[in-house]
């Protein structure tokens, strides 16, 4: 099946072929895993757009979409997605430069809908406008991997929103299958592992790094860039049910649907007030997107702040209990997702708008703080101050911070990669 693969690339136009001629055969080398599902399109791009369509650049890309085997937090074997950008470079240039790719696992952040996972939005429309394709591959030169998650993308299954293990898990295995899927291609990578997210992905990362230090010392791992994710889930789920008003109800509500979800012990209607308890499982079954969602629960549309009050979505008694006691069933599962409990080694930024209304920067404070105490030594707060908050719009600097710190991580992991590998 592999070698039959093999011959469909050569007689074909897709990027793998391009390399062929290089001299280049690293196969079987910087192997972690065999998680990759071959099927008759994962070496087919989903993506080829010239550099001349990017502006800017140093190459054009090539995206494709692969499936790997992960596993959820009860350890049962999923099969994920995900999609993996290549720079568009010529033979000549790989040979004449010595090059080789470094391999960027970048994170997305909450999404709703399955549309929006990263191998669902794959047409070029998107490509063009999407700073992380364009960032990261065409302008960088890194390869860069974006898995969809479990529960988007092709697995069919709910999402395990800010829960430590799945994440990771689907990761970490995007990036073995990323590495299998490059050996089984021929293209020259140097074994350098970079990762980066927002929101949810800063979560992702910081939890995929965690994993990789403990587990996995095969994958070299250059640098992390953590960006304004709630690393301390249970100061987050405290914080947000002593405060009078919700700043954006699905992601509290998703956060309570999940874990409810995942933990047998925690039982949606004892959180969360009727009807909105029996509402959650249609509303984030990945196909209503966040204004239908934000719609369904209690806001301030008529612009009546009261309506959008926490009380109105969360059982008051509940969120009293989870508060004042710290043996709550859910309290304690979002102790035991907190992800700040140990010190990283590699270098790490953790980048934070410091006026964000939906993920506090003291999110990142509270990391930096427990790495420091812990002795770790390669950890950094990077404040970012340049977004104007939005009265009326309290998710404005959350949504637009992203991409002022992707404009401080690309060339950060530019500076790190070293020419000659690892």
């Amino acid at each position: 099946m592999i070698k039959r693969i093999k011959l469909s690339l050569a007689v074909s136009s897709i990027a793998l072929a391009l390399f062929t001629g290089c001299g280049i055969d690293n196969e079987d080398e910087n192997v972690v895993g065999d998680n990759l599902v071959l099927t008759a399109s994962t070496f087919a791009p989903v993506i080829e757009l010239p550099k001349a369509a990017l502006g800017e650049v140093l190459a054009g890309i090539k995206s494709y979409k692969i499936n790997y085997k992960t596993k959820d937090d009860n350890g049962k074997e999923v099969v994920a997605s995900g999609l993996i950008t290549i720079p568009d470079l010529t033979p000549e240039y790989i040979k004449e430069n010595r090059f080789s790719f470094s391999i960027v696992s970048d994170q997305h952040g909450t999404i709703f809908t399955n549309a929006e996972a990263p191998s669902n939005t794959s047409a070029a429309t998107v490509a063009t406008n999407n700073p992380l394709i364009v960032g990261f591959s065409a302008k960088a030169l890194f390869m860069t991997v974006q898995p969809d998650y479990i529960g988007y993308g092709d697995s069919n299954t709910s999402h395990p929103f800010i829960l430590e293990d799945s994440l990771a898990n689907a990761t970490v295995d995007m990036i073995r299958a990323a590495i299998a899927f490059a050996n089984k291609a021929g293209l020259p990578i140097n074994g350098q592992v970079y990762l980066s997210g927002y929101s949810e992905g800063g979560y992702a990362t910081m939890a995929a790094a965690k994993e990789i230090q403990a587990n996995h010392p095969d994958i070299n791992l250059k640098a992390v860039a953590p960006m304004a994710g709630p690393y301390d889930v249970e100061t987050m789920g405290i914080d947000t049910l002593s405060t009078p008003i919700m700043a954006f109800p699905p992601f509290l509500a998703y956060l309570a649907h999940a874990y409810a979800s995942n933990y047998d012990d925690v039982n949606i209607s004892e959180v969360v007030n009727a009807p909105y308890s029996s509402m959650l499982g249609t509303l984030f079954d990945g196909d209503h997107n966040g204004s239908v969602i934000y719609f369904s629960l209690p806001n301030a549309l008529d612009g009546n702040i009261s309506k959008q009050a926490t009380d109105a979505l969360f059982v008051p008694a509940f969120s009293d209990n989870l508060i004042a006691n710290s043996d709550n069933k859910l309290r304690t599962h979002f102790a035991e997702n907190s992800v700040i409990d140990w010190a990283p080694k590699m270098p790490m930024k953790l980048f934070h708008c410091t006026n964000d209304a939906i993920i506090p920067y003291k999110m990142s404070e509270l990391a930096h703080t427990s790495f420091t105490d812990k002795g770790s030594t390669s950890v950094t707060l990077e404040p970012i101050n340049t977004i104007e908050s939005n009265l009326s719009n309290p998710t404005q600097v959350h949504s637009q911070c992203a991409q002022a710190a992707y404009a401080q991580v690309i060339p950060w992991f530019a500076a790190i990669r070293s020419p000659e590998g690892k």
